[in-house]
Parts: C-alpha cells; sequence; structure tokens
C-alpha cells in the first residue's frame, strides 16, 4: 500500500526546501498545526456558547 503519491512528496519536498527543514521537521510540524487546530476549534466553539447564553 503507498501511503503518499508522488505529487505529494514532491509538493512536501519544495517546501521543505523553502522553509529549509528536514522532511521529517517539516511533517512534524504539520501534524502538531494540525492536532492544534482541532483544539482551538473546539475552544472556539465553547466559547461561541457561552457568549450565547450569556447574552440570551
Amino acid at each position: 500500500m503507498k501511503l503518499l503519491t508522488p505529487i505529494l512528496m514532491k509538493k512536501v519536498d519544495e517546501l521543505v526546501k523553502e522553509n529549509g527543514m528536514s522532511r521529517q521537521q517539516f511533517l512534524k510540524e504539520q501534524f502538531e498545526v494540525l492536532a492544534f487546530f482541532d483544539e482551538q476549534v473546539a475552544r472556539e466553539k465553547r466559547l461561541e456558547a457561552i457568549k450565547d447564553i450569556c447574552n440570551s
């Protein structure tokens, strides 16, 4: 089973080169951003719910 397509790897390698880092470091940072994003979205939803309650 192939996990990453050649087109995807080419794009990753371009981004790695632009950012002057290793592929592993780049991918690690991207996974961290993704994990943080989900957490941030959940926080924003809770904050909106609190605002709605306060404005009722």
